[in-house]
């Protein structure tokens, strides 16, 4: 199980912390670094110091002063870390710095650049999955320009919401210098000179000239989301707008010179050599169908990506060209691409390692394993001639101009660094890199640290027990696909639809509603996808789709470990149901439950068993739920087989929805619910005078493996579900 301990927080804040300074680095020295992997740091950060009591948050007490919180950089991370303090409660001062002149700055306007928040974990599962699934400033993949509206819309709001003291921005900030307080205390002094704006957008405030002040404020933490400065050698800015993608507009054939051998030029090289190319579709274009070739894929991509020391994975590649299982497929695929290169470019990728195998070792490249297979396979396709000579020589003898030269180097990460912190602190991130017994001291997981709905309500764990039955039924909300939810509340609505016919008229409410099951990091979560359908009181003032529960809490966390329908006994007194309701911990996942309800149903929703003798543990697709407070309301056994058929009917036409999509909604696989499958348990026995497992009536079943993860797509999956 995860840890979400306060000493686990405190060992987490370690990997952002330099020494005994309050200041938090995000990410600068990590490697294969993404917009998506950025905000996932900067929320893990934010956890770790809430966690850790490190700053004040929610309803904790707080200090004498409230705290003055800097964040350096208002791009992904920094906006991220800024809308995670305010979602969190923090009871402090925040103040963004921003070197630019507006919020985001890198992305605004890239429209030759697109984001896509899990494509480079391709091919694990939920890799082709469009949305970040964040939950605070989420986004769909689209172009960069587009991301930065989607994720400056959740930053206004955020703001908006914020219900402790507004942050302040200043752009354009120069002389931004972080150094010692000198006041026999641990703060940190910023000076900096820059603009005041609108926090909420970086627009000048009404009836004021963007005239920029000098200041100099102390601060208590201080995070420095700075990213990694500006390119070396003078290269365009990999986010500012070109051609590169574009066919010729004149009929001559052009030589590009890419020089690097980071995912940047990987991509630069694909754009200039593939027609078309986006870097999420060109893998189903390329790969559609060929199962044995990806299924290949996948197990090379489990040994190397599972040991980052291993090396060979050129020639396990290789292997791919000549094994009779995939040769036919891999052939079939360099055919596809060699269709798709461009007849108006021919490229030279300049590299520092003599031989192209090299390129994909760990100890001399970092570049992501899509990235890899893709130009294996261009260079398997003689897409483009990879050379070590000198830069000029390589123009020279190709004749290339100096607009067709392409660098990415890399940036100036510790000149940056370098720029804006004392000596002391400078050399204090310098030497502790250069501490050999400590492996990577600043490198931050790009998985989530937090639990699941964490970031719905103010304050660490430990006071959410704290919290009144209103509030908890806002909190641990995470992000819920609205095709998912359609397709629910219309099940959910139908099955309310067969029970309410029978329902006395004038009684007490009866809802209706579905979760499913899903895994948050190593975390099993059952999420409610729609609100509640059945009579008129059934739904409350706000929605409660998106809110999740432990998988082993509650009716229908007993539902999931016990792979049977769950129900209460017929006229058992609604006060020892909600008696029983405390062994199942269901106060801990969720408000208690009205003292009113008197009947309840739990309907696990199955994948197909393993084997016939049931010895192999199956997945939980989802659990349907239902309850009363109507005196002496009952399901009978005949309605519930009505109820058990219908979802029957609803999984295989779910089934069918994920084989043969409707255009642009695909069924996105996320964490494969299997691997967390265990076997089914039994009734514990201090529930027995209230609930009782169905055995008369078998829980319905997924004809095929299933997960409920319906959402937008503008293109179909590689793999044939």
């Amino acid at each position: 199980m995860p840890d979400f301990s306060p000493d686990a927080a405190r060992d987490l804040l370690t990997k952002f912390k330099v020494n005994d300074a309050p200041l938090f680095i995000v990410g600068t020295f990590d490697t294969g670094v993404t917009v998506y992997s950025q905000q996932v740091r900067a929320l893990n950060l934010v956890w770790a110091a809430v966690e850790s009591e490190t700053l004040a948050a929610g309803n904790q007490t707080p200090r004498p002063e409230p705290e003055k919180v800097a964040v350096v950089g208002a791009g992904f991370a920094g906006l991220t870390v800024a809308a995670a303090l305010l979602a969190k409660g923090v009871a402090a001062e925040i103040t963004l710095f921003e070197q630019r002149d507006t919020l985001l700055p890198l992305q605004q306007g890239s429209d030759s650049r697109w984001l896509h928040p899990r494509i480079y974990d391709w091919p694990r599962p939920g890799s082709d999955a469009s949305v970040a699934m964040l939950p605070v400033l989420n986004w769909m993949a689209a172009r960069a320009s587009d991301v930065v509206v989607q994720v400056l819309s959740r930053w206004r709001h955020a703001v908006r919401s914020a219900t402790i003291n507004q942050p302040r921005l200043y752009c354009n900030t120069r002389h931004l210098q972080i150094h010692e307080s000198g006041d026999r205390t641990k703060r940190l002094r910023i000076e900096w000179v820059g603009e005041e704006r609108n926090a909420e957008d970086g627009t000048a405030p009404k009836g004021q000239a963007n005239s920029a002040i000098g200041m100099s404020q102390n601060f208590d933490f201080v995070v420095l989301a700075v990213g990694f400065g500006l390119e070396r050698d003078g290269a365009v800015s990999y986010w500012r707008n070109e051609t590169l993608g574009q066919p010729a507009l004149h009929g001559s054939r052009r030589t590009y010179l890419v020089s690097g051998q980071g995912d940047g030029a990987m991509i630069d090289l694909l754009r200039i050599r593939i027609s078309q190319y986006r870097q999420d579709r060109i893998l189903d274009e390329i790969f559609s169908g060929r199962d044995k070739l990806l299924s290949t894929l996948d197990s090379i991509h489990h040994r190397f990506d599972g040991d980052q020391h291993r090396t060979g994975l050129f020639s396990a590649f290789e292997n791919m060209s000549t094994d009779s299982d995939t040769k036919v497929q891999f052939d079939e695929a360099c055919d596809e691409l060699r269709r798709r290169l461009r007849r108006d470019t021919d490229a030279v990728l300049r590299l520092k390692v003599r031989k192209l195998s090299e390129l994909f070792e760990p100890e001399t490249s970092r570049i992501s394993f899509q990235n890899k297979l893709l130009v294996f396979l261009l260079y398997k396709c003689g897409g483009f001639v990879p050379s070590t000579h000198e830069e000029g020589k390589l123009i020279r003898h190709h004749g290339i101009a100096e607009d067709l030269v392409v660098r990415r180097h890399g940036t100036f990460r510790d000149e940056q660094l370098q720029d804006v912190l004392s000596g002391g602190l400078y050399n204090a991130i310098k030497t502790r890199l250069n501490i050999s017994d400590i492996d990577r001291p600043f490198s931050q997981s790009e998985k989530p640290s937090w639990p699941g709905g964490y970031f719905d309500i103010p304050g660490p764990t430990k006071d959410s027990v704290r919290v009144g039955d209103e509030a908890r039924a806002h909190w641990r909300k995470e992000y819920l696909p609205g095709t998912t939810e359609l397709l629910a509340t219309a099940f959910c609505s139908a099955i309310a639809g067969f029970l309410l016919r029978r329902y006395p008229a004038d009684s007490g409410r009866l809802r209706v509603t579905l979760h499913r099951a899903m895994l948050f990091g190593d975390e099993e979560l059952l999420q409610q996808i729609c609100d509640y359908q059945g009579t008129e009181n059934a739904r409350g003032t706000v929605s409660a789709a998106g809110r999740t529960f432990p998988a082993t809490n509650g009716t229908i966390g007993l539902a999931y470990r016990c792979r049977r329908i769950v129900r209460s006994i017929k006229d058992v007194n609604p006060g020892d149901l909600n008696q029983s309701m405390l062994p199942l911990k269901l106060h801990e996942a969720s408000r208690n439950m009205s003292q009113d309800v008197g009947y309840v149903l739990a309907v696990p929703l199955l994948e197909p068993e393993s084997d016939s003798k049931h010895t192999v543990p199956f997945s939980v697709v989802g659990v349907l739920y239902i309850d009363s407070t109507t005196s002496g309301y009952f399901i009978s056994d005949e309605d519930l087989g009505v109820v058990s058929a219908m979802a029957d009917a609803f999984l295989a036409a779910l089934v069918r929805l994920t084989i043969t999509p409707v255009e642009r909604i695909r069924n996105i696989k996320l964490a494969d619910l299997a691997d967390s499958a265990k076997d089914a348990e039994q009734l514990p026995p201090e529930v027995a005078k209230s609930l009782e497992l169905i055995d008369k009536i078998e829980p319905p079943r997924a004809p095929r493996p299933l997960q409920l993860n319906f959402d937008y797509s503008d293109f179909n999956s590689a793999r044939r579900t």
